[in-house]
């Protein structure tokens, strides 16, 4: 009762329920684990099913689990009760076993913060091929009310190994929260048709079959999933989500950003689905912030100083005040949005027990809501660290993802230009000139704002998306060169 109760409130105030659990990665990994989805479903039923980001009620996906590729990738068994893992699956030797598993293992996704080696079903591929792409799992004990002769003779192939209760995979959501569906909802409702069209061509570029040796191999390992989906999976859980596009304007950046990200056909696959990986839970967590600021009444937009420097300094001790001032206000637009709940409430008690103790100010209920934040820019390389002392920054997968997002593919922008767009669209400060319109410019001093700024432009350099034309003129380019 009190999680359904704390979805409600977090429901209310963001438009999705956003939880530690679903933090950082997990939220374009579903995003694409719906996108893959719909391809598979519309592949093999064209006339029934909808293409990618089509509109309408509901969203028809099928969803594989890859529970057998993970498992290998981990060395778990298929079951409890199994003997080896390669006499289920039929490899022929344990070098076969072995060489799979140091394949697959270097595939899964890193988890900043982490400390133990996950189980099988909190290990997720990293989706560099559209046949890597996987739907969300967990260990079930196994039951024989399985639809198909397959799935049936699968589970009673297990239950007679042991005598005792038998777990084996299920598809279902786990680490995904639904904070790919909010973003799949974001590109698919795009009012603007020719960005939308152009995000549906990228975004299917992404997750359609790659044909690669490294493809067929992760497709051919899938077949021996023991559970999947015959039918697409109907998903209607988009209709508790509210996009409120009229109150942030990240949705809209998110739609800009996905389709510069994904139209980027002179960049590599793989670089296109990091950018993407990388940007979409950037922009929900903003869209988070900025929302719990409106909450406040806070409306003046967010300034963030992102620290280049490798030292303390000023801007540094500015940038983690900011980062412990937007924490506060995450878990104080909680609090009013509980007690606006309980007046909304008209004398229901049971209702107003329920949403009491999301009214405290720094109570463990805030807890989870508040970390998808600062844990989400972690995740991603938005902050230093996971923990202790934290400050806002950029690294480099997270830097090469923004300039991919803002600057369209074959242009070039001149870099006071650009660092002015990072903060006009994002409220990101980098050098003197843009801290000079922002409140910031009366907490640091213009001098550690200039030094930052060269460390950013450097930064830029290192990764190559920045090019010295002169002493005077440097472009920033959204590829490398």
């Amino acid at each position: 009762m009190a999680d359904r109760s704390k979805a409600e409130v977090v429901r209310r105030l963001f438009g999705v329920n956003l939880e530690q659990q679903g933090r950082g990665f997990y939220v374009p990994l579903e995003m694409l684990a719906i996108a893959r989805g719909v391809y598979l479903a519309r592949q093999e039923n064209p006339d029934k099913c909808a293409g990618l980001l089509d509109d309408g009620d509901k969203v028809a996906y099928k969803r594989t689990s890859h529970d057998l590729a993970r498992r290998i990738a981990t060395k778990a068994s298929i079951a409890e009760g199994d003997e080896e893992l390669s006499k289920a699956v039929e490899l022929d030797s344990p070098e076969t076993l072995e060489t799979l598993h140091a394949l697959f293992s270097s595939l899964l996704v890193e988890i900043p913060g982490r400390r133990n080696q996950p189980s099988w079903f909190g290990a997720h591929i990293y989706p560099f091929v559209g046949e890597l792409i996987h739907y969300d799992a967990v260990d079930r004990q196994v039951r024989q009310r399985n639809s198909s002769p397959k799935k049936k003779e699968q589970a009673s192939k297990l239950k007679n190994k042991v005598k005792d209760k038998v777990k084996a995979p299920s598809i279902e959501r786990y680490l995904f929260r639904g904070g790919g569906s909010w973003a799949y909802k974001i590109l698919r409702s795009d009012p603007d048709p020719d960005r939308k069209a152009a995000t549906r061509q990228g975004l299917g570029d992404l997750v359609r079959d790659s044909g690669t040796p490294l493809g067929n191999l992760a497709k051919a390992l899938s077949a021996h999933d023991f559970d999947y989906d015959e039918e697409p999976y109907e998903d209607d859980s988009e209709r508790d989500i509210d996009l409120y596009e009229e109150l942030s304007p990240w949705p809209g950046l998110l739609r800009n950003g996905a389709r510069n990200i994904v139209a980027r056909t002179t960049t590599p696959r793989a670089k296109r689905t990091e950018s993407l990986m990388h940007w979409v839970p950037y922009c929900l967590a903003r869209h988070q912030l900025h929302l719990a600021r409106r909450k406040l009444g806070l409306t003046d937009g967010e300034s963030i100083l992102l620290d280049f420097g490798n030292e303390a300094s000023p801007l540094r001790s500015e940038s983690q005040k900011t980062l412990t001032s937007f924490r506060n206000d995450i878990a104080n637009a909680i609090n009013v949005q509980a007690r606006e709940m309980i007046a909304d409430a008209e004398g229901d008690e049971a209702k107003k027990g329920r949403y009491e103790r999301f009214t405290k100010e720094n109570d463990s209920a805030v807890a989870s809501p508040r970390a998808f934040f600062s844990e989400t820019l972690a995740a991603v390389g938005a902050l230093n660290a996971t923990g202790g002392r934290r400050h806002f920054t950029m690294k480099p997968p997270m830097l090469e993802a923004l300039v991919s997002a803002t600057v369209p593919q074959g242009t070039e922008m001149e870099f006071d230009q650009f660092c002015a767009l990072l903060y006009k669209n994002y409220g990101l400060v980098t050098e003197n000139k843009v801290a000079a319109g922002s409140p910031l410019a009366h907490e640091v001093d213009s001098s550690v704002l200039t030094h930052n700024g060269k460390a950013f432009r450097e930064k830029l350099a290192a990764i190559g998306l920045l090019i010295h034309y002169s002493d005077s003129t440097s472009m920033v380019r959204g590829e490398p060169r």
